[in-house]
């Protein structure tokens, strides 16, 4: 009977120890798979810099500027655009530009009270700083 039981208690403990290593691998894979999921998909988490046209086909002239911030201040919070300067437009008191670092450039947004105004992509921070306090 002693062999029995030692022999039962053997079978129970390697029955354990793969169930263990079957959770683990399995925990890596589906990590795995996530990451991968987000690196295609360029969702949340990721930190991949976002590039001048696909900004420029979210950001349009006549978005709503509250929409706009949201946007822009998601982006920022996950890693994807830094905001270098915010520029006022010297006409206009209401109106104002945000300059946007993206991977491949610089994006210009000028918006009023409402809405967004214009969106320009510029080369450096100094050339879209100039044109927009020439307006």
């Amino acid at each position: 009977m002693r062999k029995w039981m030692l022999a039962f208690t053997a079978c129970i403990l390697m029955t354990a120890c793969s169930a263990e290593e079957e959770n683990k691998e399995g925990a890596k894979n589906d990590s795995t798979n996530s990451q991968e999921y987000n690196e295609a998909v360029n969702t949340e988490g990721e930190e991949k810099p976002l590039s001048v046209a696909e900004l420029d086909d979210r950001i349009d002239e006549g978005m709503n500027i509250d929409t706009y911030s949201a946007e822009v201040q998601s982006w920022a919070e996950k890693g994807q655009l830094e905001m270098e300067e915010t520029v006022t437009v010297e006409d206009e008191n209401t109106s104002s530009a945000d300059i946007l670092q993206l991977a491949d450039g610089f994006l210009g947004v000028a918006y009023d009270e409402k809405e967004v105004t214009e969106v320009k992509m510029f080369q450096s921070v100094e050339h879209a700083k100039e044109y927009f306090e020439s307006l």
